[in-house]
C-alpha cells in the first residue's frame, strides 16, 4: 500500500493534472473490463458460485461423516459376538435423495463432454440420444423441484447454467449431422443412416421429411458441383462431359441409396429404420443414477412415440418423391447456370456423339453403383449385370430412361444452334457483294472500247469451249489420256473462273460440314426420332441462309441495272462494260449453286440419300440434259470442282443407327429444292439479260454502223434477178446486189 502512495505521489509531482485525469480514465476503463472479464467468466449470477461453494462444503462435511460413519460400523463388526442382537435400522431419506440428486447433476455435468465425444466419432444418433436422456433427467429434477421434495436449486444453483449449456448442443448436433451428410466421400450407407438418425431424433422429423432432407442434400452436392464448372470460363468439351458424368453419378448413387435406406422390399427392414428403432435397454442408459425407474418411464415413452412417427413410407411416395427430385436436377444440369449453359462447350455434332456415348457408358456401369450390388442381390437373390435397370424398378417404378428423361432434349436443342452456327458463319464467309463488287475496282476511268472487251483475257471466267488436253496428247506419247470427267471439270473451272469456284466452294464445304455433323449426332438410339425433328430444321435453315445470299445478289442485280440505264450519262463512275462483267459473274455464280452445287441439293433432297453411295446420282439427274451427260460420270467417284480439290461424297456408307433412321425416309424432297430452283434460274436469266440487252445494242450500233458505210446499200441501181435451175426443175429466183 506504501508503495501504491508513493507512486501516486510521484504521478501527482511529475504529471499535470491533464496527463493525470487521462490516467485516471484508463484505469477506470481497465477495471470496469476486468470486471466484466470475471463475471462472464464465473456468470451473471456471481451469488450462484457463492451458494455453490456452500454447498461443496456441505458435501465435503457429509463426506467426512460418512468416512466417520463407515469407520464405527468397522469396528462395530470387529467387536460383533457369535450372536448378532436384532436391531430397527431408520435409513436418513434426505441424504438418499440428496445422493441421488448428485448422481443425475454429475449425469448432466458429464453431459457435454459424452456428446463431444459422439460427435467427434461421427455418432449422430448416438449423441442425439444422450442429448434427449439428458432432458429427461432434467425433466426428473425439475418435477421433484415442483413437488417441494428437495429445493435443488437452492442446493445446485449451477443446474440452470449447465443445463444451458447442454442444451446448446442441440443445434450442434444438428448442424453436424446436416453437415455429415454433405460430405461426398465415399462413405458407407451406415454412416448416411446414422446422420439421418440423428437429425432425425434432435429435430423430431419424420419420415417424409427425412426423406426430403436426404433429397436436399444431393441436390446440394448437384449443385456445387455444376457451380464448380460454371465458375471455369475456359472448362472444355471433356471436362463438362465429365462433369455431366459425376452428376449422373451422384443421382444414381442417390436413388439407390433412398431404396436401400427407406423402402421396405421383402420383409427386411430399410436401414434407416433400423438404425433409428435400434436401442440398447433403457436400464443400460442411465448409468451412475441409482433408481433411475423414472428416467426410464420417460425414455419409454420417448421411444413410443418416435416408433409412432417412424412409420414406413409407402412404395408409391417414395417413387413419386425421387421422379420429382430426378426431374428437378435434370433441368438444373441443363439449364443456365451462371449465365451460360454447360452444355455451350460441346462445340460439334461429333462431340456430342461422344458426349452421348460416355454418359450412357456411365448410366449402365456397375462400377458406380458398386455400393448398391449387395442390397441388390439380397433383394432379387443373384448378381446383377444391370444395377440401374434394376434400381430404376424398384424405387422408381418407372421405365423411362435418364437420357430421355435429362439429355434429350438439351442435346437436340444444342444440336440446332450448331447448324444455326454453321450457317451463320457461311454467311458471314461468302460475302458475295464484295466479291462483285471488287470486279473493275482497278478501273481508272476512261471508256472501254466493245472490241477490245470482247478480246479481253479470260482469266476471270466465262470461257466455255476450250480445246482439250487430249487433242495436245499423242497417241504414242506414253501419256495417259484425260477422262472425260476430267476435261468436263477443266472447262466448267474454267467458265467458272476462281472467284465463283471459290465462292461454290465454300457453300458446298461448309454444307458438306454441317450435314456430316448431323450425321455423326444421328448415331444414336434416337436416330429415328432426332431425323425427323433435325432433317426439316436443317433444310429450313439451309434454304435461309441460301435465301440470304439470294437477296443480296439480288440488290446487286438492280443496282446493276439501274447503273446500266444511267450508262451514258455523265458522272457515271463505271462503264458499261464492267457493268456487264458484274452482271455475268453473278449470272455464273447462280448457275453454280443451281446445278453445280453437290451439297444444296443434297440437304434440300429425301434425307434418304443423305448416306445412300449412289445420292449424287439420283441429285444430278435434276441437271440439265447437257450437265447431265457430264455430270454422271462424276456420281460414283470424288468429285473435283476446283484444281487440287476433291470430296468424296457419299462415298462413305454408314452402316448403323443413323443409317437405318435414314434408309426409312421417304424419297420425297422438301419444296424448298424446287423453290431454290426456281429462284436461282430466274436470277440467273436475268443476270445474263443485262448482257444481252448490252451487247445487242453494242452489236447493232457496229453493224448501223457498217451498214451506214456501205455505198452499196445507197444505190439507186435495180438489182438483178439471178434464175438457178436445179436437176430436180426446181427455179430459184435469187435477187443480187448490182455489180459495181
Amino acid at each position: 500500500m506504501p508503495s501504491a502512495e508513493s507512486e501516486a505521489v510521484s504521478l501527482f509531482r511529475s504529471k499535470p493534472v491533464s496527463e493525470i485525469r487521462n490516467v485516471e480514465a484508463s484505469t477506470r476503463a481497465q477495471i470496469q473490463l476486468k470486471q466484466e472479464e470475471l463475471r462472464q467468466l464465473v456468470g451473471t449470477r456471481y451469488r450462484d458460485l457463492i451458494d455453490s461453494a456452500d454447498s461443496i462444503v456441505l458435501m465435503k462435511n457429509y463426506s467426512q461423516s460418512i468416512a466417520s460413519n463407515l469407520s464405527s460400523i468397522n469396528n462395530a463388526i470387529r467387536s460383533l459376538s457369535s450372536e448378532t442382537p436384532k436391531f430397527n435400522s431408520n435409513p436418513n431419506l434426505t441424504r438418499t435423495r440428496t445422493y441421488g440428486i448428485a448422481c443425475r447433476v454429475k449425469y448432466l455435468v458429464d453431459t457435454p463432454e459424452n456428446i463431444w465425444g459422439c460427435l467427434d466419432e461421427s455418432m449422430f444418433l448416438e449423441a442425439a440420444a444422450r442429448y434427449s436422456r439428458a432432458k429427461h433427467v432434467h425433466d426428473r429434477l425439475m418435477n421433484n423441484e415442483d413437488r417441494g421434495e428437495l429445493s435443488i436449486l437452492s442446493s445446485f444453483p449451477l443446474l440452470q447454467h449447465q443445463w444451458q449449456i447442454v442444451e446448446s448442443f442441440k443445434a450442434q448436433i444438428s448442424q453436424r449431422g446436416r453437415e455429415r451428410l454433405l460430405e461426398q466421400r465415399g462413405l458407407p450407407i451406415s454412416a448416411y443412416a446414422d446422420a439421418l438418425a440423428g437429425v432425425a431424433v434432435i429435430d423430431e422429423l419424420d419420415p417424409k421429411q427425412v426423406l426430403s432432407l436426404f433429397l436436399d442434400t444431393r441436390k446440394s452436392w448437384i449443385s456445387q458441383t455444376l457451380g464448380t464448372c460454371a465458375h471455369n470460363h475456359n472448362a472444355t468439351c471433356d471436362v463438362v462431359v465429365s462433369v455431366f458424368c459425376e452428376v449422373l453419378s451422384i443421382i444414381q448413387i442417390t436413388v439407390g441409396q433412398v431404396g436401400e435406406l427407406f423402402l421396405r422390399v421383402l420383409n427386411d427392414m430399410p436401414s434407416f429404420y433400423k438404425v433409428v428403432l435400434g436401442s440398447p435397454p433403457a436400464s443400460q442408459l442411465f448409468g451412475g443414477i441409482p433408481n433411475p425407474d423414472e428416467e426410464v418411464r420417460l425414455w419409454q415413452l420417448f421411444r413410443d412415440k418416435l416408433e409412432s412417427v417412424m412409420v414406413m413410407l409407402d412404395k408409391e411416395y417414395i417413387a413419386r418423391s425421387c421422379s420429382l427430385w430426378l426431374r428437378e436436377c435434370g433441368r438444373e444440369l441443363v439449364n443456365k447456370i451462371n449465365g451460360r449453359y454447360l452444355i455451350d462447350s460441346i462445340g460439334s455434332g461429333q462431340e456430342l456423339a461422344l458426349a452421348e456415348k460416355s454418359i450412357r457408358e456411365t448410366v449402365e456401369s456397375k462400377t458406380v453403383l458398386a455400393g448398391s450390388l449387395e442390397w441388390l442381390k439380397s433383394v432379387f437373390g443373384s448378381e446383377i449385370e444391370l444395377p440401374w435397370t434394376r434400381i430404376r424398378e424398384l424405387v422408381l417404378e418407372d421405365e423411362s430412361d435418364l437420357w430421355d428423361q435429362i439429355f434429350e432434349d438439351a442435346f437436340v436443342r444444342r444440336m440446332k444452334m450448331i447448324m444455326d452456327i454453321g450457317f451463320e458463319d457461311l454467311t458471314r464467309v461468302v460475302n458475295v457483294v464484295e466479291s462483285t463488287r471488287a470486279i473493275g475496282e482497278n478501273y481508272s476511268g476512261g471508256q472501254i472500247d466493245f472490241q477490245g472487251y470482247l478480246n479481253r483475257p479470260s482469266t476471270g471466267g466465262g470461257v466455255w469451249f476450250i480445246e482439250s488436253n487430249a487433242k495436245k496428247v499423242g497417241v504414242l506419247s506414253g501419256f495417259k489420256v484425260p477422262s472425260e470427267e476430267n476435261d468436263f471439270q477443266t472447262c466448267l473451272n474454267a467458265y467458272f473462273g476462281p472467284q465463283v469456284s471459290r465462292i461454290r466452294d465454300a457453300v458446298d464445304s461448309r454444307c458438306q460440314s454441317i450435314l456430316e455433323d448431323l450425321l455423326s449426332f444421328l448415331e444414336s438410339p434416337k436416330a429415328a426420332l432426332r431425323l425427323r425433328d433435325l432433317a426439316p430444321y436443317l433444310q429450313n435453315k439451309c434454304y435461309e441462309s441460301m435465301s440470304t445470299i439470294l437477296v443480296q445478289l439480288r440488290s446487286e442485280l438492280d443496282n446493276l441495272y439501274e447503273a446500266m440505264e444511267n450508262a451514258n450519262k455523265e458522272g457515271q463512275p463505271l462503264p458499261p462494260a464492267i457493268i456487264v462483267e458484274r452482271s455475268l459473274f453473278i449470272g455464273r455464280l447462280l448457275f453454280a449453286f443451281q446445278n453445280h452445287s453437290k451439297h444444296i441439293p443434297v440437304i434440300l433432297g429425301s434425307p434418304r440419300f443423305w448416306v445412300n453411295e449412289t445420292f449424287v446420282s439420283v441429285v444430278f439427274d435434276k441437271l440439265p440434259s447437257l450437265l447431265r451427260q457430264q455430270s454422271r460420270v462424276t456420281a460414283d467417284s470424288p468429285v473435283s470442282d476446283s484444281p487440287g480439290r476433291q470430296t468424296p461424297i457419299g462415298t462413305k456408307r454408314r452402316t448403323s443407327l443413323a443409317t437405318a433412321a435414314l434408309l426409312g425416309a421417304g424419297e420425297t424432297a422438301s419444296p424448298k429444292l424446287e423453290e431454290f430452283s426456281r429462284l436461282t434460274r430466274d436470277l440467273c436469266i436475268r443476270a445474263h439479260n443485262l448482257w444481252i440487252l448490252w451487247l445487242s445494242d453494242e452489236l447493232s450500233t457496229i453493224v448501223s454502223r457498217y451498214l451506214g458505210q456501205d455505198d452499196a446499200l445507197s444505190s439507186t441501181t435495180p438489182l438483178r434477178n439471178i434464175i438457178i435451175r436445179t436437176l430436180d426443175s426446181i427455179v430459184w429466183i435469187r435477187s443480187s446486189l448490182p455489180i459495181i
